[in-house]
This record gives C-alpha cells, sequence and structure tokens, in this order.
C-alpha cells in the first residue's frame, strides 16, 4: 500500500495539470482555437525540443534492447486480432469503424502522457526504450488502418503508393525527427554551445506542464456520455488486458527490469487523442471514440499507479 501511495504521489501532479487544463477550457478560460494552437505549439516545437534534449546522450547510455518492440507489437497484433474478430458480430460495425474501435484499444497517448509519466516514475534510463515504441507507434498507426480499411472495403490493400505514404510520413513527423536528430548528434560528440544548450534547457523544462494541460484541455472537447458501452469496453482492453499481455510477453522473453517496466508502463497509457482524429477521418465511431478518450485518460491517474506498484517499481526520488 506504501508504494501505491508513492506512486500515486508521484504522479497525482501530472494528472493535476490535465485535470487544470480540462477545467480551463470548460469555464470557457480558453476556446478550442486556442486548444488546437497550443497543440501544435506543443507537438511542432516543444516536445520535440525535448526529446532531442533527452535522445542527446543516447551514445552514453546503454544499448537498447529491441525486444521490448516484440513484447509491444506482439500484444498490439493480438488485440488488433481479437478487436476485429470481436467487435465486428456483437457491434454489428464496418471495416472503417472495426479498425477504430480495435486501434483505441492498443494505441495510447505515449507522447503527450507517456513520456512525463516514464520520466517521473522510471527516471530518463528508460527513454530510449520508449523512443522506440514511439517511432514505430507511428510508423503503423496510419499505416495498418489506412490498409486494414482499405482491405476491408475492396478486399485488397490497394495501390502500393497509398499504402506506403503514411510509413514515409512518419520521417516528416516533428517527434520522430527530434528523437533521430537527438540520437545523431549524441554520436557526433559535439557539444552545443553554452547560450544554445541553456535555451535547449528552458524549453525542455516548459514542454511537460505544457503537454500535460494541452492533454485535458483537448480532453474537455469529448464526452464521458457519448457511446458508453463500446468506450468501456476500448477502456478495459486499453488500461487493463494490453499492459498485461505486454508483461506476459515481456517475461517469455527474458526481458530486464528496466525494459519490462518501461514497456508495460507504456502500454497501460490511455487512449491517444489521434483516434478520434482517425475516427473523423474515417468517418467511423466517433462517440466511441470521443468517450474512451475521456474515461481512460481520468481513470489512468489510478491504473498508471496501480501498474507501477504491481511491477514493484522502484520509487524514483
Amino acid at each position: 500500500m506504501q508504494l501505491f501511495l508513492h506512486h500515486v504521489a508521484l504522479c497525482a501532479p501530472l494528472f493535476l495539470l490535465v485535470a487544470l487544463g480540462w477545467g480551463s477550457v470548460k469555464i470557457g478560460l480558453f476556446t478550442n482555437e486556442v486548444t488546437k494552437a497550443l497543440g501544435r505549439f506543443t507537438f511542432r516545437l516543444l516536445m520535440p525540443v525535448m526529446l532531442f534534449k533527452l535522445m542527446s546522450g543516447f551514445a552514453d547510455m546503454p544499448p537498447v534492447d529491441w525486444r521490448i518492440l516484440i513484447a509491444f507489437f506482439a500484444s498490439c497484433a493480438i488485440i488488433y486480432a481479437m478487436g476485429n474478430v470481436v467487435f465486428k458480430p456483437v457491434f454489428k460495425t464496418d471495416a472503417a469503424a472495426t479498425t477504430v474501435l480495435a486501434m483505441a484499444g492498443i494505441f495510447g497517448n505515449n507522447v503527450q502522457l507517456g513520456v512525463p509519466i516514464v520520466q517521473v516514475s522510471l527516471g530518463n534510463e528508460a527513454i530510449p526504450a520508449i523512443s522506440l515504441i514511439i517511432i514505430f507507434n507511428v510508423l503503423l498507426l496510419w499505416t495498418v488502418a489506412i490498409a486494414s480499411v482499405e482491405f476491408g472495403r475492396t478486399g485488397s490493400v490497394g495501390n502500393w503508393r497509398s499504402a506506403a505514404t503514411p510509413m514515409l510520413r512518419v520521417f516528416k513527423n516533428p517527434i520522430v525527427l527530434g528523437i533521430l536528430i537527438g540520437s545523431a548528434w549524441s554520436f557526433t560528440g559535439i557539444k552545443l554551445p553554452d547560450f544554445l544548450e541553456k535555451s535547449v534547457e528552458l524549453v525542455a523544462m516548459s514542454t511537460t506542464p505544457m503537454c500535460l494541460m494541452v492533454v485535458g484541455m483537448g480532453l474537455a472537447q469529448h464526452s464521458f456520455r457519448a457511446a458508453l458501452t463500446k468506450g468501456s469496453v476500448i477502456t478495459a482492453v486499453n488500461l487493463v488486458l494490453q499492459p498485461l499481455l505486454v508483461w506476459i510477453i515481456a517475461k517469455i522473453l527474458g526481458l530486464g527490469t528496466l525494459e519490462t517496466n518501461a514497456v508495460v508502463l507504456m502500454a497501460s497509457l490511455p487512449v491517444a487523442i489521434n483516434i478520434y482524429l482517425m475516427a473523423q477521418d474515417f468517418k467511423a465511431e466517433e462517440g466511441a471514440a470521443s468517450n474512451s478518450i475521456f474515461v481512460s485518460t481520468f481513470l489512468s491517474a489510478l491504473t498508471v499507479p496501480l501498474t507501477l506498484t504491481l511491477l514493484g517499481a522502484a520509487p524514483q526520488f
């Protein structure tokens, strides 16, 4: 119980910032336009700079165990397959709706929430491991989704160029660029000038609170009541089944403690806000996506500390 309370206390400030962002929009302090602008500012500038800063010491860190990708994405494949088998007959969904529901069960908010939570609970030593997951997550999310919808509608994945476009787009993603450039810079051995290093540090320091408040501001646009049944199923899959499967696979693979804790924690994060964008793009299950994002994010204030406790993650001071 003491360890659980410690992790609750550790994560509480992060989720309070999420609640602050949510409340600021709900009381009319900020408009949806401001939320979108701050979201772009965070995604395109703050987060890439912070990840550059964190990964700029990559060359001096221990090698990353690539088996974490197997642990994470094997569980994603299992749940995605199960989702396609279960959701379609139970909820009478078409290809697009089934894809949105299945994707919502496996893709968590691993950038805006994941990076700050991992930093606080596991330390910067875990950042290289989760960076691998982030890169491949971005790579696979839209690629698999588009291919799945196309296959469901036509029986084939269509033109190879249209299937490859999302994969190529990943290298224009600011988050991925921040990780890759920071990693590459670390191998040059070149130090940034002091004035530039200080500027990067200041931007990096502002990133976590801004990210968390932007998550909360985005939540204010989503509904608790919309498609409650589907949203509840997705939330249960996302917060319970996914981390459990990842933990089992990590144990089978014999991953180290830090890698296991990092990959399970990434699997226990709430539904990514990008899932709502996918639902809008596919014109399917916007209510379920909205509900699962809202409910899973607020529930994760308890489930994330519980996951850390069950993992026996050592307290970070």
